[in-house]
This record gives C-alpha cells, structure tokens and sequence, in this order.
C-alpha cells in the first residue's frame, strides 16, 4: 500500500511539473551557414505567447508548461515544431525553403502577402539585388534591367536627371508639342506616402527657363538608395487597383528598413567612385576644319584665297574644347546606420553623405540624407511607426554639349589674358567660371502610423504622410559672355514649393474557419498637394560683384512670373481576400476617386478588380513529382485610371500677368478652355499568368496582359474665334498588349559553391484603336497620333542620301517621289512627314549573375533592347549641319561628304545652300543593344576573424558601371553614331569601391 502511495505521489509532482511555467533560452542558426537569423518568430503553440530572435538569432521565452511545443517560423525557411520536455535550452537550425515562394510581398496599404498567396502580377526587388548590379545615383534607374515588362530611358544621359519609366509600355498618349495629355510615369509611394510626378508635362514652369537652364532633380534620387529595404512593382488590375486613380501606368512601392530587436547595431559604409568619360563625339581637329571650311567658302562664295584664309583664322592653334570641359572624376559616399530594440520599442537612424562629381564640369552635386524608422508598442494591443527623412541637395548645371561648337582655331585667351569672346555662343571656359546655374533643394518625407488591434480578428490602421519639397534655382550670367553679353548681365532666381499630404484610416479583418481564411479591408482617403512657384529676374546690373536681386537700374526692377496649382482627392478604398486550402486564391479590390482636376458630374470614377490563382501543385491528382515540384496558375482582370493631368483642367482658366494688360492696367488674359464634360483616362487591364518550379532549381513564369486604355486625354485645335487654341478632351482608345518570361535559376548549391541566374524579357506592342471623330492623325514635330499604329511614333521624312551628280541631300516626299526641294517639305511640315521609325521596343529585359564561393561573390548585369528608333538630340543633329560650318565646329562625320561628281555617300557637299532638314531619317538610329550594366566582385570576411577586432561583419568590394554598350547602329571606324549622339549629356565608366563595417 505505501508503495502505491509513493507512486502516485511521484506522478502528481511530474505532472505538477509539466503544469509550471519555463524559461527556455536558446539560438536560432541557418543550418547551411551556421550563422544566427534574426527575425525568427518563436511561438508557443495553440497560445499568442511569442517572441522573435534578436540580431544574433537568440532568445528567451517563458513557456507557460514544461511539455509545451514551440514553434519557429521565418520567412524562406522551413518551419519546425519541437517539443519543450523540460529542456530549458533549445536550440534550432532552420533549412532554407523555396524562398522565392515563400518571400513576403509588399503590396500597399498594410498588406503583406507571401509570394504564394499573391494573386496579382507582382515583382520584388529586394535591395541587396539593387545595390550590388548598380551604382546608379536613384532606386528607378537601379531597376534597368530587373524587371520584365519595365523599360527605362534617359531624356538626356545626367546622372541626377528624372528617367523615364515605362511598365507595360506607354499607358498614356505622347505629348503633342503644347498639348495637355496625361502623364506615363508610374505611381510612386514611399513607406505608404505618394510621390511628386517630376516628369508630369502639366506641372508648369514660370520661370522661363530654356531646356539648357531648367535643372530637373529626379525625386528618387533625393531617397538614400541603403535605407530601401525593397521595391514591388504592381503591373496588373489585381496588385494595383487599390490604388484607382493614377494606377493605370503602374504603381511603385518602396520600403525603407525598419528596426531589429536586439542589441545595438551599427552599420558604417563608405565608396569611392572614379569616373571616366567614354563614347566622347569626335570633332574636326584644327586641320580638318581648316581644310573643310575653306571647301565650304569656296562652294558658298567668290572669295579669293586670301579672303578666305582671312575668314578661317589661324591655323596653328589646336583648342580641343570638349577635353576642357570633361574631365576624370572622384566622387564619395558614406554611409551610417544604428538599429536595434526591445520587444516594445525598435528602431533605425542612418545618415548619408554624398558628394557626386560628374565627368562633364559645371554639374556636380552634394546631397545629406537622414532617416529614421520607430515602431513601438504603446500599450497592449496598440502600436504606433513612424518613418522620416530629411534631404538637402544640391546641384549644379552647366549645358557643355553646345558649347563643344566652338571652332577649334580659336584660343581659350586672347593677348591680354581674357578669355576670347566670339559671336553666338560663350566660352566654354568663361561660361564655367563666370556663370551659375545652381539649385538648392529640401525634401521631406514622412510618415505616421497607429494600429490599434479591436478585437482577436480586427484592428484599426491610421496614417498620415506629408512629402514636401523646396527648391530654390539661383542662375548669372555676366555680361562679359556670350550668355549675358546682350542682356547687359542677368541674374534669375525661382523658387519652387510643393506640398502634398495624405491620410487614410481602414479597417482591417482577418478570419480563419477550418480550411477556409479570409481577410476584409475597408478605408478612406485624403489627399491634397499644393504646387506653388515664383520667378524673378533681372538685366542690365550695375554691378556683378554682388550677385543678388535688386541691383539693376530702376527701370529694369525685377520682372516677376508666378504660377499656382492646388489638387484634391477623396477616396474609398476595399479589398477582400479569400483562399480555401491555401490553394485556392480569390482577390477582389475596389476604389471611388473623386478629384478637383475633373469638373460637372466627372468628378467622380469607379475603380474596381478581380483575380484569382490555382496552386495546381496541391491537388491530390498531382502526386509527388520530381520534376514540377510547384505549379500555380492565375488570372485578373480590372478597370484602373489616370488623372496625371493640369491641376482643374476641366476648368475655364484666366492668367495674370505683365504680358497680359490694357490701356496701361494687368488684366485676366483666357489661358485654357473650359470642358466639364472632361473625365478620367481609363485603363482596363486582364492578365493571365503561370508559375512553376522545375527540378527544385528553376523558377519559370510567364504571362499575357491586354490593356486597353480608353477616353484618352488629348487637346485638339479649336476655331480661332472661340478666343482659345485649344481644349482638352477624351477622344483616343488605344491599346498595350504583350508577354513576359521571367527565369530563376539556383544553377549550382555544392557547399560553398553557389551560382544563381536571372532572365526576363518583356514583349510589348501598342496600338491606337480610335482618335477623334474629327480626324484619324494628328502630326506634331516628330510625333504623331494615327490610328492603327504605335502612340510611340517618329515622324519624319526619309533621307534617300545624296545625290551622286551635284552633291545635294535628297529626300522621299510623301508620295514616295524623291526631291532636292526642301522647300517643299518644309512648307508642307505635317502633311509631308511619314513614320520613319517609334521610339518603344519591341522587347527589352535583363540577364544577371551571381557566383559565391565562401566569402566571395561576384555578380554581372546585362541589359538589352531591340526594335526602339532614337533621333538624335537637335545639338547632335547640328554638328552634321553642312550650312553652317563658317560658324561651328562639326563632327568629324563631315570628313566623308560629297566632293566630286559620282562621289557616294551619305554627307551632302559643302556649302550654305544646302539644305538642312532636322526631321529627315538622316538622323534616326537603330536604338538596338546589349549592355553590360555592371561587373562587381565583394568579399565577406569571416566571422571569426571579425570578433577578434570587435566586428560583428566586414566586407570591401568593387563595382564598375557601364561596362561595354554593343549598338546594332554602330558607327563607322573613327566616326560618330549612336553611341556618341545618344544623350546630350556624355556618358561615364565608373569604378566604385567600397568598405562595410558592422558593429
């Protein structure tokens, strides 16, 4: 009997236990690497008792029994459940997981999906992929190449300047000379807060700036590209309809880094970058233009030798004028970030320090960058983030491409030490030395979220951004120039304000019933942005040792220009998600707009989608194969729109100004016609796609989109006597349609043997449906509208070379007849230009590589293109203008041209009566081409090595940029093509190193 006492007694204290609370401690570790995974989501099962692994991967967590089971979950690993039994440490070596297809995605307002449960088209780049492939100066221009379907242009080659992004090809019409239409660009949104446009044709400029003058800042270049954790890229009805207005061309959602829970960590970095200029243009050295011009006056004039030899000048001096304004150059980088936190509060300061020296003079830039990220737990249940960044930036813009002109006889000095001064153009030298064109800036961009959980299965979520920015453009021109001469010296000052703020509060839902899970969202939006700008200006100063406003004679007071502009936007926005299984995925999203830039009953547009995906790969029929080890299947299709265009554009708009005035008093002069019956741009978008996962190394996917975008926005010519030029309305139908193909490859896993692999390639054609009931064309410059053809299209006329007899340009009228007259092109512009090429390629995408062997890693990018045509720049088409050679220096092109009868070739005779024709094919190139974007090659040091001098990481490497550029429109040995045109501003190799440091 005590026997059976003592036994029972022994069962109660075991089970007494089991029952108390346990601290377990213990390290979670990669099982490949064996290094610590911070992040880890450590769980007691069937309980919300958890934690998460600090930045070495440890933790502590009190259980509350002995025999309870953990467990530990992150994403791109395997989740594993072990059994407490008492043990006080555990520790635990997680495996990888198919990462792409568990990786989180972000998707907007809130929503975090894994890969897997995403039913839209959807892209990630997380930013390690960002940095190591480029050392480009903004996260847009990082993406050339990443993405399929994403194409990306420069308007002129600077490193600082907006580019111009296009997803799914061109989603709105090409802006026609003066004519309103909505803009391409994608939506941009920074940690929840939308972005300024800056390349929205309809944001005025008053300032009255030539293109030369104007410095355009990318707004994405003002964002530290080491504070951007990732980069989704929504492309079809389903990931962006959320989003409604301004969707259509795509939406853009950055994330910065947030904070760790751990101990305090800093992270210090710092690159050097030498630059070098590549794909210089060649011009005519001072012997060749000697031998040119003097061929020219003899053709163009009865001038004697003497007088001629009197005209050129001298022909001893050499001034290689584009040498003198490019240059090597060195610029820096550093970089500082600390992180850490509790399980209530974590956190995230960095700041960044950038000194840009472009190869081209007179254009550097110097930018300080400061970010913080706080997300903390007030109380149960209730958290409040925020993230913010202040830039300043500043800049500086001198247009060299021009000033290349300068004959090459001529000095830098004259005899008495000054610089020489000539007709039409300033001295490139004096130009820099003695003019400013400057920009300052300050930008902002914040942030403030609340999450308040209501109940076990809803919460709450509140935030309110502010994205607000401050230029101030500073420009002089002495008048001891070329610039100012005329003016008497001028000095310029604008500056700019825009402040855009939005706030939206949702509610959020989260259910789960057995197989079934399901989540709801409800919210509203408001968003306002302000735009205001004023310029001032001065000529004849009395001095130019002070160089401020004020100082000119009493009657040239400074002239003043100023514009404003001011849009709202309120919103209703949900979503509702659906999956059974984890196999079957239902998306259904909708969203109300109402704008100011709308009048009368269009104010207001609905926007709505629906998608669903099928993982094959989970059906019962689909047994365990080797082979496709994951299949999924997915499709969507909805409305989107676009309302990217001048602030109440549906409005009558009255000016003010100097310009505008009656018998001596400013009047309200008519700026833009009124239509109230002007409404939204839309877009309807379907897509199709498919996933699978081939031999547990190959990710493949593909997919098929038709956008077909209606009520285009478009301004068309009105009678005179309506007292306008022009109005604005819906009048074009047009259409994008294409496929993608995306490639992942884990090529080679062998222990510390890794080579991973990126293809994409995007193919997209467009096509005009319908134009106005007006007109089936419409032809401005070397653009054009013509139903049935591209949106993209360069017009023009067809050069049919020189004629072989007399030396003369020729070139195809309309008809197809071949003329000398330019006369009869040029009196009949638009009516005699046919489509000589378009600017859109046919397919472009990207081909990236990664080899890692222990500590090392080495990585290249290649981009390419085909099918897009490029005129070159108006500068660029100058240098091979034969008719003004007695004024400009030209490009070394002309040494092939026309001399004597049955002469063939391309450059016509010499002479100023030849014509030149701007808009002829002569100037068109085939913009096909494969370049390598960049080689890098990093080493980490190993950890063991790093604790012995208190790291906790280390790591230094090399990247060079803009490796080799292989054009299908090459040019000739020893002339100019389209890899010296392409841009006005000239191109650069850069070398970058760089040291990384961990504490």
């Amino acid at each position: 009997m005590v026997r059976i006492y003592l036994i029972a007694l022994l069962v109660l204290l075991q089970f007494q236990l089991f029952a108390q609370g346990l601290m377990v401690t213990g390290t979670v570790t990669d099982a490949s690497d064996k290094l610590g995974i911070p992040g880890v989501t450590v769980l007691e099962k069937g309980t919300a008792n958890g934690v998460t692994t600090d930045f070495d991967g440890k933790f502590n967590l009190k259980v509350s029994k002995a025999n309870a089971e953990l467990m530990f979950s992150f994403i791109g690993y395997e989740t594993q459940f072990i059994p407490v039994n008492g043990q006080k440490v555990i520790n635990v070596k997680l495996k990888s997981a198919d990462q792409k297809l568990n990786e989180v995605v972000v998707l907007g307002y809130g929503s975090v999906k894994s890969r897997e449960a995403v039913v839209g088209s959807v892209e990630q780049v997380k930013s390690d992929e960002l940095l190591k492939h480029s050392n480009a100066q903004s996260v847009d221009q990082m993406l050339e190449g990443q993405v399929a379907g994403v194409y990306l242009e420069s308007d002129d080659g600077n490193p600082n300047s907006p580019v111009r992004v296009r997803i799914r090809g061109n989603n709105s019409l090409p802006d026609l000379g003066s004519n309103i239409t909505a803009s391409s660009e994608p939506l941009y949104i920074l940690d929840g807060v939308p972005l300024l446009d800056a390349l929205n044709p309809n944001i005025d400029d008053p300032s009255g700036s030539s293109a030369n003058e104007q410095i355009k800042i990318n707004p994405l270049a003002l964002i530290n590209p080491e504070d951007i954790e990732s980069v989704s890229i929504l492309k079809d009805a389903s990931a962006a309809a959320i989003y409604g207005a301004n969707a259509a061309n795509g939406v853009v959602i950055i994330t910065t880094k947030k904070g760790v829970k751990g101990k305090t960590r800093v992270s210090l970095s710092h690159k050097t970058l030498l630059s070098s200029p590549i794909n210089k243009i060649k011009y005519l050295n001072t012997d060749q233009y000697v031998e040119l011009a003097s061929e020219w006056y003899r053709n163009s004039t009865d001038y004697s030798e003497e007088r001629i030899a009197e005209e050129i000048g001298s022909t001893d001096i050499y001034t290689n004028w584009k040498d003198l304004t490019l240059q090597n150059s060195i610029s820096h980088q550093t970089n500082l970030s600390i992180s850490g936190g509790s399980d209530k509060v974590t956190y995230r300061l960095s700041l960044g320090y950038k000194d840009n020296e472009t190869t081209t003079k007179g254009n550097d830039s110097e930018s300080i960058t400061s970010r913080l990220s706080i997300d903390a737990e007030l109380a149960k249940g209730i958290r409040l983030s925020y993230a913010g960044g202040i830039t300043t930036f500043k800049s500086d813009k001198y247009a060299a491409f021009a000033t290349y002109a300068f004959k090459p006889n001529i000095p830098v000095y004259d005899e008495n030490g000054d610089y020489t001064m000539v007709e039409f153009y300033a001295n490139p030298l004096a130009d820099l030395d003695q003019n400013i064109n400057e920009s300052d800036k300050f930008y902002t961009n914040n942030s403030l979220k609340l999450n308040i959980n209501l109940s076990k299965n809803l919460r709450s979520e509140s935030m309110f951004g502010l994205d607000y920015t401050n230029t101030k453009q500073f420009t002089f021109y002495s008048k001891e120039n070329g610039r100012g001469e005329d003016d008497g010296g001028r000095i310029k000052e604008t500056r700019k304000e825009n402040n855009n703020w939005v706030t939206y509060t949702q509610l959020v839902y989260n259910g789960e019933y057995k197989n079934h899970s399901f989540s709801t969202t409800a919210g509203i939006q408001l968003k306002h942005e302000e735009r205001s700008s004023t310029t001032a200006y001065e000529t004849n100063l009395l001095t130019e040792k002070i160089k401020v406003l004020g100082l000119a004679p009493e009657d040239e007071y400074s002239k003043v220009r100023a514009t404003e502009g001011e849009d709202a936007t309120r919103s209703y926005y949900g979503r509702f998600n659906y999956d059974f299984k984890k196999r079957y995925f239902l998306s259904i999203n909708y969203r109300s707009d109402a704008s100011s830039y709308f009048g009368g009953d269009q104010q207001v547009e609905n926007f709505a989608s629906i998608g669903g995906s099928w993982t094959i790969s989970k059906e019962n029929f689909w047994k365990e194969n080797d082979v496709v080890n994951f299949l999924k299947l997915k499709a969507s299709y909805g409305k989107l729109g676009n309302a990217k265009v001048g602030s109440f554009s549906a409005r009558g708009l009255y000016s003010y100004g100097i310009s505008s005035s009656y018998n001596g008093k400013i009047i309200a002069s008519p700026y833009a016609a009124a239509n109230e019956d002007l409404g939204w741009q839309t877009s309807w978008k379907f897509n199709v796609g498919l996933t699978a996962k081939i031999l547990k190394k190959l990710k493949f996917e593909a997919e098929y989109y038709n956008n077909k975008t209606k009520d285009g926005i478009l301004s068309l010519n009105v009678s005179p006597e309506t007292g306008w030029n022009n109005i604005s309305v819906n009048t074009a139908d047009f259409t994008n349609s294409g496929f993608e193909f995306t490639l992942k490859a884990n090529n080679i896993k062998l222990g510390p043997l890794k080579w991973t692999s990126n293809f994409n390639i995007g193919f997209n054609e467009n096509k005009l449906d319908k134009l106005s009931a007006y007109a089936d064309q419409f032809t401005s410059g070397n653009a054009a509208l013509i139903v049935g053809e591209s949106t993209s299209l360069i017009m023009g006329n067809q050069y049919a070379g020189v004629n072989p007899d007399n030396g003369n340009p020729m070139w195809y009228t309309k008809e197809g007849v071949i003329t000398e007259e330019y006369s009869l092109l040029s009196n009949n512009s638009n009516s005699q230009k046919t489509i000589i090429g378009k600017s859109d390629p046919d397919f472009s995408g990207g081909f990236s590589n990664s080899f890692g062997y222990k500590g090392f890693n080495l990585n290249f990018m290649i981009s390419y293109e085909y099918g897009a045509n490029k005129m070159m720049p108006y500068p660029a088409r100058d240098m091979e203008k034969v008719k003004s050679l007695d004024i400009y220096n030209k490009s070394v092109n002309l040494l092939d041209r026309w001399q004597n009868p049955g002469d063939i070739t391309d450059i016509p005779r010499l002479a100023y009566d030849v014509s030149h024709n701007p808009n002829s094919s002569r100037y068109l190139f085939d913009q096909t081409n494969i370049a390598l974007k960049s080689i890098s090659l990093n080493y980490n040091f190993p950890r063991t090595l790093c604790e012995r001098v208190k790291l906790a990481n280390a790591s230094v490497g090399v990247n060079v940029s803009n490796v080799y550029t292989w054009y299908k429109d090459d040019s000739k040995s020893g002339r100019n093509g389209l890899a010296e045109y392409r841009y006005p501003f000239p191109q650069s190799r850069t070398f970058a190193f760089q040291l990384k440091l961990g504490i």
